[in-house]
């Protein structure tokens, strides 16, 4: 393999995921290596055995205040140019890293990367799903005649019909973003809020039009959690209600909210 001094997967570790060492195998499995480290604020006998296992690094936030604060952390503590927060319940396929990586390398200006993404549910791969359609179609339109987007307006745009951009596929610029937090008042859409954010900084959100990740679906998850617990949609309602009135805000919602039934 060859070696990467630019790139660092920061897997953000919840409790004891079933799915870990399948997520940590595919990191290992990368056609460019990486840096790894292990971060979580719930560390625990199986997560130490985990570190040891894979001879990973193991880093605990200390201050348990929330995922936002959680992915703060694993931000902070990746020493490299480019970093990933790595779901622990998902797959990254083998050349993830250095397509990334080749399509950051293109454009200086690049704030973040991502990719298009397949979903796993029931232990099996998953191409297409109403979720995947909308996102795909946002992307498509708004990147109909380039592979960048560079102006603010039209990022912020792009984000107010809902957030095509995978958060496990993201890779940072950390150069180009510099310190960064994640908003505390979001669990569940943080990501969706912090490339609201970025997209006001200057710079360049590239997008890489390859299934690179493999995002796993199951009850367990937090994402199943929040939508049970309506969570996802009071979150939702607040990002749409920012950027359209009234009318507009509520249609979206609806439309998001008939998709995230329709893909369980």
């Amino acid at each position: 393999m060859k070696c990467n001094p630019e790139h660092t997967f920061a897997i953000l570790a919840y409790n004891d995921s079933p799915y870990l060492e399948e997520c940590i195998r595919s990191l290992f499995d990368q056609t460019i290596k990486s840096e790894i480290f292990l971060s979580t604020s719930t560390p625990s006998k199986f997560l130490n055995k985990i570190s040891k296992k894979y001879d990973i690094l193991l880093l605990v936030n200390k201050k348990r205040d929330g995922i936002a604060c959680d992915w703060s952390f694993a931000y902070k503590n990746s020493r490299t140019k480019y970093v990933t927060l790595a779901h622990q319940d998902d797959v990254y396929l083998p050349h993830y890293t250095e397509q990334s990586m080749l399509s950051a390398g293109r454009n200086e200006n690049s704030l973040i990367t991502f990719t298009d993404y397949c979903e796993i549910i029931n232990n099996r791969s998953r191409l297409y799903s109403p979720v995947l359609a909308v996102k795909r179609l946002i992307l498509f339109f708004f990147l109909l005649f380039k592979k960048n987007i560079t102006s603010y307006a039209w990022t912020k745009l792009m984000l107010s019909f809902g957030n095509p951009v995978c958060c496990p596929t993201i890779m940072y610029n950390k150069e180009n973003i510099g310190p960064f937090e994640f908003d505390r008042a979001f669990s569940m859409n943080l990501d969706w809020e912090a490339v609201f954010r970025l997209a006001a900084k200057p710079g360049d959100f590239i997008y890489v039009n390859k299934k690179l990740v493999a995002h796993r679906l199951h009850k367990e998850s937090e994402s199943n959690n929040a939508l049970i617990s309506k969570k996802r949609h009071d979150e939702d309602k607040i990002l749409f209600n920012k950027v359209w009135p009234g009318i507009m805000a509520t249609l979206l919602f609806c439309v998001y909210s008939i998709g995230y039934k329709l893909n369980r």
